[in-house]
């Protein structure tokens, strides 16, 4: 049967993990940012975004569903992969889901573009999206800006075999820089994003906005991410004191700690055991309550 071809923006996400085994360090997180740029080469889709966190990843990508859940899959295949060699977790992503949504409208691209690049401001990272070396986030608006490094093609193919862990055939474009990752300068469509802010103060005011709630509610992204106890902590205190207009946990009284219980699993898509090990309330309780 012939496939019909509907390109389309997605927004492609994968489950968060209780643990941070995914990239751990890096050395990780070069080899993952690698594996996006070695993964467009094999399947027929566009990159607009990416971003690496220690426990998930998210990508925007333009193509057909099919050739965009394809790309997912193959960089969950060369990830674990990685995790088998360098860490020998045989089955460490074997049940990580991955989920692909797409983008219906101008103003929600926008809108998941600026959540996928602000993803180390959620997750309370002291540092500005630009600045945060695992996403594409410094590739926009860099003008005639060229990316500088030495180019992937000049190296000896047992060198390039070494560094990347493939044979693929890469194109002439592609530049590593001292650490051997490979620039996302290099494979991101920055024209595209360019095209749909226009200019880069509409980034940045969409970079400053909070649209974590909007976008992980719109698509249930929530129920496929979670977070590690100190990145919800921190998430907290922002919620208890817009909630409660109290500073910090210490502060809640009994019925506003079970009234945070509901808004953890709602907001952040908590466990009943993480619940109960944050509030101190017993797994019991938490399991009736939400």
């Amino acid at each position: 049967m012939r496939r019909i071809n509907m390109k389309k923006y997605y927004h492609v996400c994968s489950q968060g993990l209780a643990k941070n085994i995914i990239f751990s360090n890096n050395q990780d997180f070069i080899s993952g940012t690698n594996d996006i740029a070695i993964c467009l080469q094999k399947i027929d889709v566009v990159i607009l975004c990416y971003c690496l966190m220690s426990n998930h990843f998210h990508f925007v990508l333009y193509g057909d569903k099919q050739d965009c859940c394809a790309f997912a899959l193959e960089y969950k295949r060369r990830c674990g992969i990685r995790l088998r060699l360098c860490k020998m977790e045989v089955n460490a992503l074997h049940s990580l889901e991955i989920g692909i949504h797409e983008i219906d409208n101008d103003e929600y691209l926008e809108n998941v573009i600026a959540y996928v690049l602000r993803n180390p401001l959620a997750a309370k990272i002291n540092i500005m999206p630009y600045h945060y070396q695992w996403s594409s986030a410094n590739v926009y608006f860099k003008g005639d800006l060229k990316p500088v490094g030495v180019p992937v093609n000049s190296i000896s193919e047992r060198k390039r075999h070494r560094i990347l862990r493939t044979k693929q055939v890469l194109p002439d474009n592609y530049v590593l820089d001292e650490n051997g990752m490979i620039l996302p300068e290099c494979f991101v469509n920055s024209e595209i994003v360019e095209g749909i802010f226009r200019h880069p103060s509409r980034l940045l005011f969409a970079l400053a906005r909070k649209l974590e709630s909007e976008v992980e509610l719109k698509f249930g992204i929530a129920d496929r991410i979670s977070y590690t106890d100190a990145e919800l902590k921190s998430l907290l205190n922002e919620l208890i004191l817009i909630e409660f207009g109290v500073n910090g946990l210490a502060s809640l009284t009994n019925q506003q700690k079970i009234k945070l219980c509901t808004l953890m699993k709602r907001n952040y898509n908590a466990s009943i055991k993480q619940i109960s090990r944050i509030v101190r309330i017993d797994t019991d309780i938490v399991s009736q309550l939400v």
